[in-house]
């Protein structure tokens, strides 16, 4: 039995969740002639079409949608079947779910989480206050003249 193509995938997920094409274009957010294009075989679904079915049906198994492998939603299982008497029945443990990391999934920080406030000592060095106690004023004819702060010249 060939698998379905990804255009019959969508039209099956419009059939079981028991959508008309323009209810569904307009949930995952296209337009209704891209669907129409789609439904009709005129079109390949985009990726962003596919990004988009995959947003607002998160039951829907990736997998299925873009290959065709099964299950259709992520919420079947294979079932196993065995018997009472089978001597492996404690080795068909179900396999745990793995975590889908992609970088479309925000990680979000801690909330109400504070940090304690930095506390630095602030220290002002108290330095000695500086006098005048002579200014020398040079002249182009190579005398000078010595001052002081009460502004009388030294020379005289």
């Amino acid at each position: 039995m060939a698998k379905e193509t990804l255009i019959e995938r969508v039209r099956r997920i419009i059939e079981q969740k028991n959508l008309n094409p323009s209810y569904f274009a307009d949930h995952i957010g296209i337009s209704r002639s891209s669907i129409n294009h789609v439904l009709n075989g005129r079109n390949n679904p985009s990726l962003d079409v596919v990004t988009k079915i995959l947003e607002k049906y998160p039951d829907i198994n990736s997998e299925w949608l873009l290959f065709g492998n099964d299950p259709m939603f992520r919420s079947e299982r294979p079932i196993i079947q065995t018997s009472l008497f089978d001597k492996n029945v404690s080795e068909a443990k179900e396999e745990p779910i793995k975590t889908e990391y992609r970088k479309e999934i925000e990680v979000k920080q801690p909330v109400g989480v504070i940090k304690p406030p930095i506390v630095e000592e602030v220290i002002f060095e108290k330095k000695e206050y500086k006098k005048i106690t002579k200014i020398i004023i040079l002249y182009s004819d190579n005398t000078f003249e010595s001052l002081s702060p009460d502004k009388k010249s030294l020379d005289e």
